[in-house]
């Protein structure tokens, strides 16, 4: 955060340009004097060499990332109470951990303290499938003690529990039986459909009938956000799918040592119709925001397997006709939603995602606004099951007067691919290059089908004009165009059996 005019502080954790090496550093500001400001970093135990001048500082750091965890970063007296306690810390650990070291691991390797826990509170190693790649835990009850590192083949222990547990006795467990993620999915749902009270319906037009409930408390909360958001209907039991209907189950968990490489969205039809999200807690950097995202993501991928794609665009209906007004984040896909007068109707004016049916027809679900969810916002409730017929797609452009513009297919798969890239970016963290090719030429080739039967029309609009009314000569032009080539389908098809 730059200074701006505030006061520089003794205790703040700067960044600045170091005058030895021309490289930005992190470190805290100790003391500050006409010649200069004296800094130190919270790992050393002397200062900087150098006095530095206040131009060369960046500005003050007040937050770190590490892996989805926001740290706040101390600064002022907070900050000098921090730095004065990592330096009695350190001190601590250096002459006091040699003493204990050799007692604790002596301990360690005894290893006869497990037996003093009862047998259903003794560690248990969890094994999953993420990503095509076998991934074990350590779990103390709910509790995540260790992992195992591949990469340096033995397990990583946390203190103390150490104590209880040898790594090296567990690379027998390890070895002996790696269970498959998605055996342990279906039993974790299984077992959780047998106990949950509360579940939650969705089903989208291309016939996929979600299930999604939670594993635990706080993933329950988070499921019924999602719920509320998206309108979508309690069930207490899981009925059989109608013969139509792929069911799909959803199951929430929440885990505080989630990794990057959980954070990939899963697809259902990959893993016998069951899905174990893991998210972090709400209060982890992004709060409900970014847990909302990725279980609505879950969703969205399943319908892009199907053929669906999910846009950055506003939905509006007329007479039971949706159009969608997509467009770049910031372009006025907003405005021109509350813009729209009675006879219209805005579902939604963000993001919708687009189903295709099994014959082939589009459906648009309105898409929940899940920036309204983020740092407090006023979140709000769509009804995410309303789905309409899509007869046109189309792409904002602000200008000075309205103007309808139909495009070819290969201009409109260009200019729609850029607002799904905007809507479904996060699905691409976690994969292979592999696997991000293969999702990247899914879309492009949803959206090529998508644009020889949806008409694609770039709208001039303009601040103060009637840009609907374009939308609605567009759409009735379609139609005559549409019942024109039926009437041609059905002349030949005609005079095909008459001549036969």
């Amino acid at each position: 955060m730059p200074y701006e005019g505030r006061p520089l502080r003794v205790g703040d954790v700067a960044l600045f340009l170091s005058p030895e090496t021309d490289q930005l550093v992190v470190h805290r500001v100790v003391r500050v004097s006409p010649a200069g400001i004296s800094t130190l970093g919270d790992n050393n135990t002397q200062e900087d060499d150098f006095l530095l001048p206040p131009e060369r500082i960046q500005g003050q750091v007040v937050a770190a990332w590490r892996g989805q965890k926001r740290r706040r970063i101390a600064g002022g007296f907070l900050g000098r109470l921090t730095s004065l306690w990592l330096g009695c810390r350190r001190v601590l650990d250096r002459g006091v951990s040699p003493l204990l070291h050799p007692l604790y691991q002596a301990l360690s390797h005894w290893g006869r303290l497990a037996w003093l826990l009862p047998a259903p509170l003794r560690p248990r190693v969890v094994a999953f499938k993420v990503q095509g790649r076998d991934q074990f835990q350590l779990l103390l009850g709910q509790q995540i003690i260790g992992r195992y590192d591949d990469q340096r083949d033995q397990w990583q222990i946390q203190r103390p529990f150490q104590l209880i547990v040898d790594g090296k006795m567990l690379q027998g467990q390890r070895d002996k039986g790696r269970p498959n993620r998605q055996a342990l999915a279906e039993q974790l749902a299984k077992n959780h459909i047998l106990t949950q009270e509360v579940m939650y319906d969705l089903v989208l037009a291309d016939g996929t009938h979600w299930v999604i409930s939670a594993g635990t408390e706080e993933a329950a909360s988070i499921v019924a956000q999602l719920g509320s958001a998206m309108r979508l209907s309690v069930t207490t039991n899981v009925g059989k799918p109608s013969h139509k209907d792929k069911q799909c189950r959803l199951l929430v968990q929440v885990d505080a040592h989630s990794s990057a490489a959980d954070c990939y969205v899963p697809l259902a039809s990959q893993r016998h119709g069951v899905v174990v999200c893991i998210l972090s807690p709400s209060d982890h950097w992004g709060g409900p925001f970014v847990n909302l995202v990725r279980l609505s993501l879950v969703l969205a991928r399943e319908a892009q397997s199907q053929g669906g794609v999910l846009i950055h665009g506003a939905l509006a209906e007329r007479d039971g006709i949706g159009v969608i007004l997509a467009a770049p984040g910031g372009t006025g896909k907003t405005t021109a939603s509350n813009r729209l007068p009675a006879h219209w109707r805005s579902l939604c004016d963000d993001t919708t995602l687009v189903a295709r049916d099994p014959l082939g027809n589009y459906w648009a679900h309105p898409w929940p606004t899940w920036s309204r969810f983020q740092d407090g916002g006023p979140g709000g409730a769509w009804d995410v099951q309303r789905a309409v017929p899509v007869k046109g797609i189309y792409i904002l452009d602000q200008a000075a007067e309205d103007r309808v513009e139909r495009l070819g297919s290969g201009r409109a798969v260009s200019l729609i691919g850029e607002c799904v890239r905007q809507a479904s970016m996060f699905m691409c963290p976690g994969l292979t290059k592999e696997e991000l090719h293969a999702l990247h030429m899914e879309q492009f080739n949803n959206l090529c089908a998508l644009a020889r039967v949806i008409p694609a029309h770039l709208l001039h609009i303009s601040m103060t004009g009637a840009f609907w009314q374009d939308i609605e000569q567009a759409l009735e032009n379609s139609h005559c165009a549409e019942r024109w080539q039926t009437r041609r389908d059905d002349e030949s098809e005609s005079k095909s059996q008459i001549s036969a």
